[in-house]
Formats: C-alpha cells, sequence, structure tokens
C-alpha cells in the first residue's frame, strides 16, 4: 500500500508540478524522498522566504502552483513574506509545513506553533494531509490554488503521518489540465456594455493582471484597435499589450505616471478589463464611467462600475466587440498618444551628473533580445524600471506588486531561468532588496543558472529617503554603507562587474550575454534621477 508522501508526491507530478523550493527539517525530509522518486526535483535555498518567492514566481510564470515547503516552527514562519506575496500577486501556491508527531501535538510546547492559524489570513485555504483523503485534498487544493482570483493553499503534514500508508480513498477520474471554469456572463452585460462603448466618443482601456491571467492579450488588442483608443496598464500586466505598440500609453503607478493618467482622464468611459486594485495605493483617479469586465465581480468597490460582465475575459472581450459599431468620430488622435508617450520617455529619463538607473535599464534593453525576462525588485528603482524596460508579452516581466515586498526580484529571476535556461533573463534589485538574501547567490551558482543580476547601488533606501524629504524631516534609519556586490558574487563561484559609467555597463552586460554562470552587475548609480 502506497504511504501517504507517495501519494501526495504522484498527485503534484499528474498536476504538472515539477519542482519543490524549500529548506528542510527532518519533519519532511520522508516527503522530499518520496517527491524526488516521483520524478520531482528539490530546490535548496538558503532561507524559506525566498523558497516561497521562488514557488509563487513558479505559479506566476507557469499557471500551475508552485509548491514551497518548509519544517514546522521557524521554518513555516519563514515563509511567511514570500505566500502573502502570492496572495496579493494571485500566485497559484501550495505551502507545505512539517508538524510534529500526532501524538504529541496537545502536549509538545518545543517548536509547537499552530500553523493553519497563522496561515488563515494569508491563504485562500488551510487543510491536513491524512491517510485515506490525501488524494481528494490536494486535488482540491490544487483546484482552489487555480481558481480566480489564483492564490496560495496551506498544507501541513505531521511526520509520522508522511510515512503511514494511505487508506483506501474513492477518487473520481481526474484531468489535472482541465481548464479552471469562469463564471457565465450573460447575452444582458455584453449588451449593456456595448450600449455605453457606442455612445462614448473617447473611450480609454485599464488593463490588469486579470487579464493576463485570463490569457487575453489578443483580445486586448483587438478591442483596442477597434476602438482606436489608447491603452493604460497595471505593472503586473505589462506586455499584455506590446510597449511598442501606437496605442500603448504606459503604465499606471510607475514613475512619471502622471503623465499617461492626464491623457486617460479625457476619456469619457473606462474598460476596466481584469484591472485588479490589490496592485493601487493611490486612490482612484478617474471620473468617467466605468465598464468592469473580469473573472470575478467589482466586490472591491475601489471604483464604482456602471456595467459588469463577469466570466471568462476572452470570451466576453469577443462579444462585446462583436456587438460595438465601426469605428467613427470617436477615434482618439495618435499623436495626442505618441505626445503623451514622448513626454513620459522625456521626464524619465532625464539628464544627471551620474550613471542613471534609467542608462542602466535602457541598456540593457537595447542589448537583449525582445523575448528576454525581466524581474524587479522592490525600492525607487521599481517605478523607474516599471515604466521603462519595454515588454512585448505577457509573463515575461515580474515584480511584486500587490505586496510590494522587497527581496522579491531574485528568487523570481532564479526561477525564470530554471524554466526557461535558453531564454536571457535579468533581474533589476537595489542595494536594500540585495543585502536581504546574498545567500541565493550560491544557490544560483550551485543550479548552474546563467542569469543575469543588476544591482543598482546608491548606497540609501531612497523610496524611503524621498518621503523624508517631502516631509520636511531628516535623513533617518535610510542610509548605509555597501560591499562590492561584485566581488561577493566571485567569492560565490559567480562572475562579476562594477561598473560606473554606461560604456562599463555596455562592456559588462556584453560579457554578462555569453557567461555560462551567474553575473552580477554592481552600479553605482545617481539616485538624483529618481526625482523628478
Amino acid at each position: 500500500m502506497p504511504t501517504v508522501s507517495e501519494v501526495a508526491s504522484q498527485v503534484l507530478k499528474d498536476a504538472g508540478i515539477g519542482h519543490i523550493f524549500g529548506y528542510p527539517g527532518g519533519e519532511v525530509t520522508s516527503f522530499i524522498d518520496q517527491a524526488r522518486k516521483a520524478g520531482i526535483e528539490f530546490i535548496l535555498t538558503k532561507h524559506e522566504t525566498p523558497a516561497a518567492f521562488m514557488a509563487g514566481a513558479y505559479g506566476e510564470i507557469t499557471g500551475r502552483p508552485g509548491v514551497c515547503m518548509s519544517t514546522l516552527g521557524p521554518g513555516a514562519a519563514n515563509m511567511v513574506c514570500g505566500i502573502l506575496d502570492a496572495y496579493l500577486d494571485r500566485a497559484p501556491l501550495l505551502a507545505l509545513t512539517g508538524q510534529m508527531p500526532e501524538r504529541m501535538q496537545n502536549i509538545a510546547t518545543h517548536q509547537r506553533l499552530e500553523t493553519s492559524r497563522m496561515m488563515t489570513p494569508l491563504t485562500k485555504w488551510q487543510a491536513t494531509l491524512n491517510p485515506g483523503s490525501v488524494s481528494s485534498t490536494l486535488r482540491k487544493a490544487i483546484k482552489i490554488a487555480l481558481a480566480p482570483r489564483p492564490g496560495p493553499v496551506h498544507l501541513e503534514i505531521a511526520s509520522d503521518v508522511a510515512n503511514m500508508d494511505n487508506k483506501p480513498e474513492p477518487v473520481a477520474s481526474w484531468d489535472p489540465t482541465e481548464p479552471v471554469i469562469y463564471p457565465e456572463f450573460t447575452p444582458a452585460q455584453v449588451t449593456r456594455a456595448a450600449k455605453l462603448v457606442n455612445a462614448s466618443k473617447q473611450p480609454a482601456l485599464l488593463v490588469g493582471l486579470g487579464a493576463v491571467l485570463a490569457g487575453a492579450q489578443h483580445d486586448v488588442i483587438r478591442l483596442a484597435e477597434h476602438l482606436g483608443c489608447p491603452v493604460l496598464v497595471a505593472p503586473k500586466a505589462k506586455g499584455i499589450m506590446p510597449e511598442d505598440h501606437q496605442l500603448f500609453s504606459g503604465v499606471i503607478e510607475m514613475l512619471g505616471h502622471d503623465v499617461p493618467v492626464s491623457l486617460i482622464r479625457k476619456a469619457d468611459l473606462l474598460l476596466a478589463i481584469g484591472f485588479d486594485p490589490v496592485e493601487l495605493d493611490k486612490p482612484w483617479l478617474f471620473d468617467a464611467p466605468v465598464v468592469h469586465i473580469d473573472q470575478v465581480p467589482n466586490t472591491d468597490g475601489y471604483y464604482a462600475a456602471s456595467c459588469e460582465v463577469v466570466g471568462d475575459v476572452r470570451s466576453a472581450l469577443r462579444a462585446l466587440v462583436g456587438s460595438l459599431l465601426p469605428r467613427g468620430s470617436w477615434q482618439w488622435a495618435l499623436e495626442d498618444i505618441r505626445a503623451s508617450r514622448h513626454e513620459l520617455l522625456g521626464l524619465v529619463t532625464r539628464k544627471v551628473s551620474g550613471l542613471a538607473g534609467h542608462d542602466v535599464v535602457r541598456t540593457a534593453r537595447q542589448m537583449l533580445p525582445a523575448d528576454a525576462i525581466a524581474t524587479c525588485d522592490v525600492g525607487a528603482h521599481k517605478f523607474m524600471v516599471g515604466q521603462l524596460w519595454t515588454t512585448y508579452t505577457p509573463r515575461t516581466f515580474f515584480m511584486s506588486n500587490g505586496l510590494s515586498s522587497m527581496g522579491y526580484g531574485f528568487p523570481t529571476a532564479l526561477t525564470a531561468k530554471l524554466l526557461f535556461p535558453e531564454t536571457p533573463v535579468i533581474g533589476f534589485l537595489g542595494d536594500g532588496g540585495m543585502s536581504m538574501y546574498l545567500g541565493e547567490i550560491e544557490t544560483a551558482v550551485r543550479l548552474g543558472v546563467p542569469l543575469i543580476t543588476v544591482v543598482l547601488c546608491d548606497e540609501s533606501l531612497s523610496l524611503i529617503k524621498m518621503n523624508q524629504e517631502r516631509k520636511g524631516i531628516p535623513y533617518t534609519g535610510v542610509e548605509f554603507g555597501n560591499p562590492d556586490y561584485a566581488e561577493i558574487a566571485r567569492c560565490f563561484g559567480a562572475s562579476g562587474f562594477r561598473v560606473q559609467s554606461q560604456s562599463e555597463m555596455q562592456q559588462a552586460l556584453a560579457e554578462a550575454m555569453t557567461s555560462q554562470k551567474p553575473v552580477f552587475i554592481h552600479a553605482d548609480i545617481d539616485a538624483s534621477a529618481y526625482r523628478i
């Protein structure tokens, strides 16, 4: 009879899950061994938080739940930040944590933590793996993790349960590749939306993460081109509209976003397509009526919707386009959209005395191919990279934005390179975020993944520093010293370069692009470029 761990590992394998990320303890070693036998690779990280970030990134990139694993107590607690990132960034994830033997749980106190209670506000569901219900529990967990909106599920397994025989359980046949079933929108919803669009003169599109999750790229482009209207995207929807498209107007809440927001404020109707307000930290900026199109209803209430079309976004957009009148006098002037983009570019790339972060990013974008994958950590540089890195297709740019957690950028880049070894991957990190998980450089070296990491160094928490400036208070707790990250990378066995000019950046990138091992570029930048 198969054990609990054997059955669980096979369910994960059948679901197309090829990796588990984590830092083991004795409570989960049996599970890890059975996963290995099932053909699932365990990726050892240096800390549980990056393991959870990597699992979340796996879910974002593949659309299948990523899996992170830890021991009980402190191991589970250390995964919290990465699990919460998956929760707010809508990434399907399974967080497996060990627990002490069942017979000890009511009397022991050493490392005893009620993990499920801790995970309750961070996850969509929590469950315990027990003999006789392992397969059904895991299948349910996977379905919940994938259902709109996607997110993390917590599963706990006691150390003595892992090796127990799994009692026979009645389970129906299961196709883990079966697509998620969305609510069915009604013809009346589409008719109402089409009536509003047909009556408008200058509609505009606001596109968010939900459109990416729905795979609606081509339908978004088709609708925008039918209307001839500008498209403003949320950061995690970068690439849903190719950013060299004449109708693309910019990224909301990134550097200089007042420029495209001013353009979109001229609209007399907004179509919010998969526009998840979890990405926004400013009040709603628009007065025009809103048509809400998403897999989930507008329960957040961040904006008032005049009409909702709730269901499969792709089908909804196709039905809407089929109900619209031909282009008419309502079309925007393309020169206005071009002028707005030109103004935005000039604003976010202004010259400074030293090497600017935007010089680094634009150099990398020019040298790397269009299909390169980019990740970005959190800090002042995030707002610049999010606006400036030209993205052409969805799921090729990743940042933590719902949670906006520092430390996300490097583990995500590492995951992307693991999954797409032939595709160039570059991560943009601030010196604050890079210093949090330096040990993961060894993880990248051990795994032999030749990703490129750029550390933008200004020896300060620039975003917080600028906040203090605006409040007129002295700098406190925002300045620090840096090691030479290039030298540290070399100590771990990676390649390292330190650059202070655009020409040095070009040379370092040229060498990095042919390297067979991880490359770290320490870029000394002038932080005044963040102030616009």
